[in-house]
């Protein structure tokens, strides 16, 4: 009896089956076939070239008037008139404000006629005593005549009276109150019919120079002396650096720890001003101009380098290294300008293995080829086996 497959369609699944696994197999070979065309390994490169590893250290902090002075009269009294205002440019004992010395002058005056009157009585006491003086001398009065005469010019305190007339007048001088340095009025602060007294009538501010006072650590100190001309920047005022001059060096370390090294910045035209945030750029370390520098990343711990050839093989060299920055190490022998070292993919290398050099980019751009193929070829297969199935099912 003919026996008939119940089942045709799981003879159908096989077979898809096997046409797909006999599909992949031949995409596989020609893959491995592709990749054994490029022999070598694959590394990133650089030359080595001339330049300079510098290591500085950024200092920051806000900028200070050479001179900051509040003027704070020397007599109290109502303000008369304010001769100044914000932004004037003023000398050294210029006008500030005048206070009112109406009392005073009244104190005054009655002070010089008392003086003038003591004055008087003073010049007949002492022209008495001067007459006594001879007439004692001729014994025609007593000792005691005499020193009465003397006694009566001791205590009349002519110096007394003087002195109290002066004083008064330097109180009226005070209320005439004036700048005590030159430079830009910052505030005004006070008005015509105020009081003043014990705070500031006003703020001169001199900036013809500027300072900028830099706590630094005691390993960045090292880099400072007294005179060094450094570069610093001042954002606010012009995006090109000023040069700053150390007049100032700590002798022991502030509150905080650090020490506060004091830098001036000419200012002549007055575009820095005070309050300002500054950066200074210190150079702690720093290699000759023409030093011989290649990427960190190409020196491994025992201080080697891979260095490539003409023939794209790859030669194990020993160098000396010198400084380093965040990115490059200088070379300072066992290297010459030029020369091609493996910066990506060392690891992998023996002494006088072949190379194949790729960049960065390259190798980017050819991972995301594989990627997009695999995915193109996953989605025909899951297209041609979801065809397959549907076809199975019809059967």
């Amino acid at each position: 009896m003919k026996k008939t497959l119940k089942k045709p369609w799981l003879l159908a699944g096989l077979l898809v089956a096997l046409a797909a696994a006999l599909l992949c197999g031949g995409c596989g070979g020609d893959k491995q076939t592709a990749e054994q065309a490029e022999p070598g390994i694959a590394v990133e490169v650089v030359q080595a070239e001339v330049g300079q590893i510098v290591n500085s250290t950024v200092v920051r902090g806000n900028v200070a008037a050479i001179d900051d002075v509040y003027v704070v009269p020397k007599a109290q009294g109502v303000v008369r008139s304010v001769n100044v205002s914000v932004g004037d440019y003023i000398s050294n004992g210029q006008v500030i404000c005048q206070l009112d010395t109406v009392d005073l002058q009244t104190a005054l005056a009655l002070a010089k006629s008392q003086y003038d009157t003591l004055n008087t009585s003073y010049q007949e006491a002492v022209k008495n005593r001067d007459r006594y003086a001879a007439l004692y001398a001729e014994g025609a009065v007593s000792l005691a005549q005499y020193e009465q005469a003397e006694t009566t010019v001791k205590t009349m305190n002519l110096e007394g009276a003087r002195l109290q007339v002066q004083q008064i007048q330097d109180q009226i001088n005070n209320c005439t109150v004036r700048s005590t340095i030159s430079g830009q009025v910052a505030e005004v602060s006070v008005n015509p019919g105020d009081m003043a007294g014990s705070g500031p009538v006003a703020r001169v501010v001199d900036i013809n120079q500027v300072k900028l006072v830099a706590n630094v650590t005691e390993s960045v100190l090292t880099s400072f002396s007294q005179g060094l001309e450094v570069p610093v920047t001042i954002a606010a005022a012009s995006a090109q650096p000023y040069t700053g001059r150390v007049t100032s060096m700590p002798v022991a370390a502030n509150a905080t720890m650090t020490y506060p090294v004091e830098i001036t910045i000419d200012n002549p035209n007055r575009e820095i001003m005070a309050g300002m945030f500054a950066e200074v750029n210190v150079v702690r370390e720093q290699s000759a101009a023409e030093s011989l520098i290649i990427p960190k990343s190409a020196v491994n711990n025992e201080s080697q380098v891979f260095v490539v050839d003409a023939q794209n093989v790859a030669h194990l060299r020993d160098v000396e290294t010198g400084l380093s920055d965040d990115n490059n190490v200088e070379i300072l022998s066992g290297l010459s300008a030029g020369e091609t070292v493996v910066t990506v993919g060392g690891y992998l290398l023996s002494d006088g293995a072949e190379v194949r050099i790729v960049s960065s980019e390259s190798g980017a751009e050819n991972e995301s080829d594989a990627a997009n193929n695999e995915n193109s070829d996953n989605e025909n297969s899951d297209n041609e086996n979801s065809e397959n199935a549907a076809a199975a099912a019809n059967n």
